[in-house]
């Protein structure tokens, strides 16, 4: 029999979660109304076109868990259908030319030949970046790791939610790491404790593929090559490859900047982080900061595949962004995360350097 003090806690207890609730949902949309006020505030004076204005605000939200906000961006709906092909349907190429069929045999033509530098430099280097289009502005850094069989990826081993970054480099003493998959989020509260799509992890599959987060994932061999392409979990295990994510879009593959000469507008301006790899064989870490005027906006798609290939990056791929977009050195956060706290989101993986 429950005793009176157990009823009149239970009774709390049932009134304070609604007020849980409403606070959720109060804090998403303040989110989605700081976005869409952010976009106008940004192309009011910058664009002389109203509908650019509008192609740009419905590419940001249809890249969030806010989606469902984007007709009311008031665009035409054969153009915002555009939009969501661009979105869904990336453009995908195989940087080891290989098909998804078969037994893996990757035709040297169509290779890119990785030559490992003899006397490695600094292992971790930094870059500041701070740039300006006019209209919109960005900033956040680069992290060029010169030994990459020093990167590994570290996933969870909690089943309730995900780790912070910083929980993560207190398990398992990285000096560098970067946010990774993508997981479910509804109205921005997911607690990352399951990533999308293909996850494998010191060579053993730890999940298989998964339609939503597309087929596009990204590996690192155990010979220390970045791989991606559309590529089953299995297929990826025979490359020898010893970490992979999925994710999407594609940034560079094979020398070749996937986004030159397309309209940014699909993807809209948000925190951004990207994966990459020079010919030398450096591993690329790129966090861009966003939705923080002041500090920085942030960045198209074909943004960080200009930042990237500008820098002599080969093969390239976006992983998760907004409010997970984060890198820390050294245990420090040396970005600006958008999330409202501070340590940033629950994760299911990173990047990481040891």
């Amino acid at each position: 029999m429950e005793t009176l003090s157990r009823i009149r806690t239970r009774k709390r207890a049932k009134r304070k979660r609604p007020w849980r609730w409403v606070k959720k949902w109060l804090l998403g949309t303040a989110l989605t109304c700081t976005t869409l006020a952010l976009l106008g505030i940004i192309f009011l004076f910058g664009t002389k076109n109203g509908e650019e204005l509008r192609e740009w605000a419905a590419g940001t939200l249809l890249t969030t868990q806010h989606d469902y906000w984007a007709p009311y961006t008031f665009l035409p709906d054969e153009k915002l259908k555009e939009l969501k092909q661009q979105i869904t349907h990336p453009t995908v190429i195989n940087s080891e030319g290989i098909g998804t069929a078969g037994p893996p045999v990757p035709p040297k033509s169509n290779l890119v030949t990785v030559t490992l530098p003899e006397k490695p430099k600094e292992l971790i280097e930094i870059e500041e970046i701070d740039i300006s289009k006019g209209s919109y502005y960005f900033k956040g850094k680069i992290m060029y790791i010169s030994d990459p069989s020093r990167v590994r990826l570290v996933v969870t081993n909690r089943k309730d939610r995900g780790d912070l970054l910083d929980e993560f480099v207190k398990k398992t003493g990285a000096i560098g790491i970067v946010n990774a998959s993508g997981f479910a989020d509804p109205d921005g509260y997911g607690k990352g404790a399951r990533a999308y799509g293909v996850v494998i992890h010191d060579g053993k599959i730890l999940q298989g593929y998964n339609p939503r987060s597309g087929e596009t994932a990204l590996g690192l061999t155990y010979d220390g090559k970045l791989i991606t392409g559309s590529y089953s979990a299995e297929q990826l295990v025979k490359m020898g490859v010893r970490d992979a994510v999925s994710f999407r879009p594609q940034l560079i593959v094979n020398g070749k900047n996937m986004f030159e000469g397309k309209p940014a507008k699909s993807w809209g301006i948000q925190p951004r982080t990207a994966i990459g790899q020079k010919e030398d064989g450096t591993i690329v870490f790129a966090v861009i900061d966003g939705r923080q005027p002041g500090h920085s906006i942030g960045a198209s798609m074909n943004d960080m595949a200009e930042v990237l290939a500008e820098r002599g990056v080969v093969t390239a791929m976006a992983m998760d962004g907004g409010s997970s977009s984060m890198m820390l050195h050294n245990g420090e956060a040396i970005t600006k995360t958008s999330s409202p706290y501070h340590r940033g989101r629950y994760l299911p993986n990173a990047w990481a350097v040891f």
